[in-house]
């Protein structure tokens, strides 16, 4: 397939979200073409991966086949990892100066197989799911503003299938499940307090599924990681805008799905009940995801080429990379990926009491260039 140019960042003030009202005049667009097949075989997530810890040593294949052949099963090698190794994983300083965020735009792209879904199903909350009683103390770092908005549903179409859940391996054990989102061919975006500790080759993994639906893909599509850079993996209360971080697929799953847009958060929009936030929070166990819309953005904070956007839509362990994003007339832009929670109380005077997403042309314009190394 002929390699789609990486798209350029540009400055596109005019342009505005779309409202909620807007957005009800909308119907869903089906799909003009059919998703070639190569698509769906090079990348369906029934292909198995047996990786090694220690590349240098080689796996006894033909004893699996064997064990196959005879048995149906084989039992799994010392020092192997059923799943794809990470190849180059890298907490990466950027840069700050002084002063307000500059204006980036990175495009959308809807392929013509899929279906433009303005309205997704809704979906129910398991029961085993909710979270109860002392259980309820599991969820931490995040803020729930009563009453509870998010919205359970099935991800299909574009851009839901863009967004996926991401289960993070470090020395072949789990480490952290939280959300991600397509924002180029092979390119996705999440949180950086997720990524693994030691990005060291063959020393991390990380899987991500794309419209994953209790315990599977909607799309039967999903990749292995091969790179990371994490502009910060323990943010604090001066970095909480840089908790971001870029994944290189092994596979080029946005040739399937297509991938969302990015944009730099603009403070004219302020108060506008524009926002949307995707993630695979605890209600669900992390087997669902949810949605939830018209959310305002109550204050941004910019520093140099990133900004903590602040709002008080409901998150929850899972929700960590989420994307914020809204529609526009050409396509979904998120604004930033969900961090976690700011509280400050000075006296008796509650300063800030807010979940908070990071952001900034800072974001787009990392992406875009790791995209350029990363074909």
């Amino acid at each position: 397939m002929k390699k789609r140019p990486v798209t350029q960042v540009v400055a596109d003030l005019s342009a505005v979200p779309l409202t909620p009202d807007q957005l009800l005049a909308y119907e869903n667009v089906k799909a003009s073409e059919v998703m070639p097949q190569h698509l769906i075989d090079s990348m369906s997530e029934r292909q198995v991966y047996l990786s090694r810890v220690n590349e240098a040593e080689e796996l006894n294949l033909k004893e699996l086949a064997n064990s196959l052949e005879k048995t149906g099963s084989f039992r799994l090698p010392a020092n192997t990892f059923l799943g794809q190794l990470g190849r180059d994983g890298q907490a990466q300083a950027s840069a700050s100066s002084k002063g307000t965020t500059t204006e980036a735009v990175r495009r959308p792209f809807r392929p013509a197989w899929q279906d433009n879904i303005y309205h997704p199903k809704i979906a129910t909350i398991p029961s085993r799911s909710v979270v109860k009683g002392r259980d309820a103390g599991r969820i931490k770092l995040h803020t729930l503003y009563p009453p509870e908005n998010r919205t359970p549903f099935r991800p299909q179409g574009y851009p839901w299938t863009c967004v996926g859940r991401i289960e993070v391996f470090q020395n072949g054990a789990r480490r952290a499940v939280g959300t991600a989102t397509l924002v180029g061919r092979r390119i996705v975006i999440t949180s950086g307090h997720l990524m693994p500790r030691d990005g060291s080759p063959g020393r991390w993994g990380i899987h991500f599924v794309p419209g994953y639906f209790d315990g599977s893909s909607t799309v039967g599509l999903a990749s292995w990681t091969e790179a990371y850079r994490a502009i910060t993996i323990s943010p604090g209360e001066e970095t909480q805008d840089r908790d971001i971080s870029i994944l290189k697929l092994y596979n080029p799953l946005g040739d399937a799905l297509g991938w969302m847009g990015m944009r730099t958060y603009n403070d004219d929009w302020e108060d506008q009940s524009v926002w949307a936030l995707v993630g695979y929070p605890d209600i669900t166990g992390g087997e669902r995801p949810t949605f939830q819309t018209g959310i305002a953005v109550i204050d941004d904070d910019p520093s140099g080429d990133f900004m903590e956007i602040e709002h008080r839509g409901d998150a929850s362990d899972g929700n960590s990379g989420g994307p914020l994003w809204s529609q526009w007339p050409d396509g979904p832009y998120l604004v930033g990926v969900h961090s976690g929670s700011e509280y400050k109380q000075v006296g008796p005077i509650i300063a800030e009491d807010n979940n908070v997403a990071a952001g900034g042309s800072g974001m787009v314009k990392l992406a875009v260039e790791l995209e350029a190394q990363w074909p």
